[in-house]
């Protein structure tokens, strides 16, 4: 299969895009989050080339749907540039800016979106010659972080929102509420079960503002119970749970 356009490797791509970490791909993400104050001109994220060849990146942030593509993306913002060629071992600035119609969400709560990477690799040469080989398999990389888009109406501390949340036992789960405007990022909610620590979400947890979630408990033991958030720079900070 040769691949005679970008275009076509473009198609191929999100055929076959594998979501993962920044880390996995060539092209490293330097942060793990985007925080869109209401009030800002414009947010910057820097991307960077660890490979030994040039790479082509395309970025486009979406509604939530892993599936989509830039040309379906509804948003109200914009990403500059969209695509962009990053030499071996360079960084490039993406500049992201709020359309006119960013009014339009949520002003009494964030808003979540996603902004994908799309790392696309260059073409293969031939060993002997300067050439594309006539066969060959090229495989993009996509990586998805949260963008958070947050009204400046909201006067709380997003770093404290954590310590809001409200921890009440229902049967054998634990019923976990966020009263806050703010989307808060869980990785671990510890139990103890023996001398062990047992951790109650292995795949994790974001809690939207103004919403509720359970979680199976593993036993009756609620001493000593802890959880872990993301807060906005990225970091995971441990913090005891108190039930009410």
């Amino acid at each position: 299969m040769k691949l005679n356009s970008y275009n076509f490797l473009l198609g191929l791509a999100f055929a076959s895009t594998v979501v993962a970490p920044a880390t996995q791909a060539e092209i490293v993400i330097h942060g793990t989050r985007v925080i869109y104050p209401s009030d800002a001109r414009e947010v910057t994220l820097q991307v960077s080339n660890n490979g030994s060849k040039p790479a082509l990146v395309q970025a486009w942030i979406d509604e939530g749907d892993p599936k989509s593509t830039p040309d379906q993306s509804k948003v109200p913002f914009m990403i500059a540039p969209p695509i962009s060629r990053v030499e071996a071992t360079k960084s490039q600035t993406l500049r992201i800016t709020a359309l006119p119609n960013a009014s339009q969400l949520n002003q009494k709560q964030e808003t979540v979106l996603w902004l994908n990477i799309l790392d696309i690799p260059p073409r293969p040469t031939s060993k002997s010659e300067d050439t594309t080989p006539d066969n060959f398999l090229q495989l993009a990389i996509r990586s998805r972080i949260k963008f958070f888009y947050r009204p400046s109406s909201i006067k709380e501390d997003a770093n404290l929102a954590s310590d809001k949340l409200q921890w009440v036992k229902s049967g054998q789960s634990l019923m976990v509420k966020n009263p806050t405007p703010f989307h808060i990022t869980m990785t671990s909610i510890y139990q103890k079960a023996g001398d062990k620590k047992v951790d109650l979400l292995p795949q994790g947890l974001m809690i939207k503002p103004f919403s509720e979630a359970s979680v199976q408990l593993k036993n009756g033991n609620l001493q000593d119970m802890s959880f872990i958030n993301v807060n906005d720079y990225g970091g995971r900070v441990e913090h005891p749970i108190k039930l009410q």
